[in-house]
């Protein structure tokens, strides 16, 4: 059987919304079954094929947003932290609505208030933001810069 949204369209799509969340690029890992996925402490996304209850028949490609709430499957998750995140997450469709976790979808890019809130709720590490005179200060400690070696070493 063929994959209906193989890994190699699935990629693209999650590295847009890399860019959007603002998140680090290692977050973008593949799962036991060898779909990409973005990866947090209290839940993961996917990107997903058109599903066409969102806006009528037609069909939306976005992204479905998987809640646990715990950093471990042994681990309890909170009724009350669903909850919470629901809340906060309004921006989204709740399609599976659990006890203690819950799938939601987004059918767009978030926008940057929205992707601050999924990180949050995800715990997904946000990229560290370098200014040209932070990255200058921190090539400084490098022993090579642009291939020219630097007189903090001895040569050999």
């Amino acid at each position: 059987m063929t994959d209906k949204y193989p890994p190699v369209v699935q990629r693209p799509a999650l590295l847009k919304l890399v860019e959007a969340l603002g998140c680090r690029e290692a977050a973008l890992r593949r799962d036991e079954c060898g779909d990409w996925r973005i990866n947090g402490k209290y839940g993961y996304i996917y990107a997903v094929p058109g599903i066409p209850w969102l806006g009528g028949m037609e069909k939306t490609e976005g992204f479905q947003i998987y809640y646990r709430g715990a950093e471990e499957f042994d681990a309890p998750s909170t009724t009350r932290g669903w909850t919470f995140a629901k809340e906060a997450l309004k921006f989204c469709r709740v399609s599976q609505d659990g006890d203690a976790e819950g799938i939601l979808f987004i059918g767009r890019l978030p926008t940057p208030v929205e992707a601050e809130i999924i990180r949050d709720k995800l715990w997904i590490a946000k990229k560290r933001e370098v200014s040209e005179e932070e990255l200058t200060r921190l090539r400084g400690y490098s022993f090579r810069v642009g291939g020219v070696k630097t007189d903090r070493r001895p040569a050999k």
